[in-house]
């Protein structure tokens, strides 16, 4: 030991300890003391960086590929309208039958929305309607659909077709297309009777009538009243 002692000097001990800080705690102090852009992808192991490793809020659009996030990535119901930037997402980017009525906001839809024709009968409550107020309806204004629809045809005055048994008849008829409402005889001597008024067979918008002179002379019309179609 003596000899140990005397072969010790200040220079051989500080070298000795030099040695140890290199071999054991020198990795150790390095990677304390990483200088500032030193640590790149290649310093990382695979899968290296986890969940619990990231900032909250640190990973913004701007960090996420194009295109590379798919449904399966965004938790349901997590996306609000706030979430969404206008204009932001295109008719391409939705699947087909993606969007339901419980995703649209109520009355948020106008009438700029919708395609024309494109909501029929089928697709209305009836028991939900009340006053149509509209300039036109199926091309014609609300005059077209009162009186003035309404429109009288009468036949010349005449002695009416000879029926053969003491009867006569002259028959009258609306437009073609229309539609007949009512008539009947007129301008009938008070000593004439009308026996018979009904639809000309064969003819549904037009109107014969039958009357009985009574041995008397007597030239008469027939009026009918029709609507225009």
């Amino acid at each position: 030991m003596n000899q140990i002692r005397k072969r010790l000097t200040y220079a051989n001990v500080m070298s000795t300890l030099a040695v140890f800080l290199v071999l054991g705690g020198g990795a150790a102090m390095a990677a304390t003391h990483l200088g500032k852009n030193t640590v790149g992808t290649k310093q990382l192991k695979k899968n290296a960086v986890t969940a619990a490793k990231i900032k909250k809020g640190a990973i913004n659009s701007a960090k996420v590929a194009d295109g590379s996030l798919t449904g399966v990535d965004v938790a349901d119901g997590s996306i609000g309208g706030n979430d969404i930037a206008d204009q932001a997402i295109s008719t391409a980017k939705l699947g087909d039958n993606a969007v339901n009525s419980a995703k649209v906001q109520d009355k948020s839809l106008k009438g700029g929305d919708i395609a024309d024709g494109s909501i029929t009968g089928t697709q209305i409550s009836e028991g939900t309607l009340k006053n149509v107020d509209a300039a036109t309806l199926n091309g014609k204004t609300s005059a077209q659909f009162l009186s003035s629809t309404i429109y009288k045809n009468e036949s010349e005055l005449q002695a009416g077709t000879d029926k053969g048994d003491g009867t006569f008849a002259i028959n009258e008829g609306c437009k073609p297309g229309d539609v007949l409402l009512s008539g009947g005889p007129a301008n009938i001597n008070p000593t004439s009777a009308m026996l018979e008024s009904f639809s000309t067979p064969g003819d549904i918008n037009s109107l014969t009538v039958r009357i009985q002179k009574n041995a008397q002379p007597d030239n008469w019309s027939v009026v009918v009243l029709c609507v225009d179609q």
